[in-house]
């Protein structure tokens, strides 16, 4: 009899560890990549945008150098705060505290729910903080099949990516969005980037259908430095964050025997 009510108290405390929400869906997605660095990060965020509160929920995102993060679910309104842990240590409920790191203003998507990416530039001479570029972040929700290309030269390109062929102006103003078609038969995808006779780039990739993206072109000491970033659009419920409530409850870890 006692382990019977230890099974079920043991599973109660796992079962309701999180407040319930009255609508899971989320306002928006984001992922977010680190830029032009090779810092790896340990951050966090609040699905609700309320971590200064006891107990918020709050969700751990570790980013890689180049590696686009995992998605994440927010529902909040605007303004959204990833969090890094506070050197102190732990807060006054025994749970790591955090602070603001770097704050984003997210756009909503009256019809439906935004994706957003966001780029995380490093500190510089001019700017000695954490930043985003841009602070809305790049828009993810593209049809499958599609790809953008934001070219930051400062003279246009051309461009062949797949079946596609077009000219990119210079400067992030100039973005080109063009489906990604593979040849016949093909299981790669070619992107070559030329400007007049000379080849500043050229590389394959393997491909599906499904795959979308972004790409972003800016200048090296080499001619062209490429950033690309493709995911394939997944259920909603299976991002970060998702259908998580607003605070946590702290679980139980200890249990008294003789009580039962």
């Amino acid at each position: 009899m006692r382990l019977y009510l230890l099974l079920i108290f043991i599973s109660q405390s796992l079962l309701f560890a999180q407040e319930p929400t009255e609508d899971s869906k989320p306002k928006g997605l984001f992922s977010v990549v680190i830029w032009n660095s090779k810092e790896r990060l340990d951050l966090a965020y609040a699905p609700w945008g309320n971590f200064g509160e006891g107990n918020a929920t709050i969700v751990p995102l570790s980013l890689f150098p180049d590696t686009l993060s995992a998605k994440c679910a927010y529902y909040t309104n605007g303004k959204l705060s990833l969090l890094k842990q506070k050197v102190s240590g732990q807060s006054g409920t025994g749970l790591p505290a955090y602070e603001k790191f770097v704050e984003v203003n997210l756009p909503m998507n009256a019809g439906g729910i935004s994706d957003r990416l966001l780029l995380l530039i490093p500190p510089t001479s001019g700017k000695p903080t954490w930043s985003v570029y841009p602070q809305t972040g790049y828009d993810l929700a593209l049809q499958t099949g599609t790809f953008k290309f934001t070219s930051y030269l400062s003279q246009p390109v051309e461009l062949s990516f797949g079946e596609s062929r077009f000219i990119l102006p210079p400067g992030s103003g100039g973005s080109k969005t063009v489906e990604g078609k593979m040849k016949e038969g093909g299981r790669t995808i070619e992107l070559s980037i030329k400007s007049g006779s000379q080849v500043l780039f050229s590389q394959q990739w393997p491909h599906v259908s499904a795959l979308r993206g972004l790409f972003f072109i800016r200048p090296s000491q080499n001619g062209v430095q490429l950033m690309r970033f493709v995911d394939l659009p997944r259920p909603v419920e299976q991002a970060l964050g998702f259908g998580l409530g607003p605070i946590s409850k702290p679980v139980a870890d200890e249990f008294q025997f003789d009580d039962f």
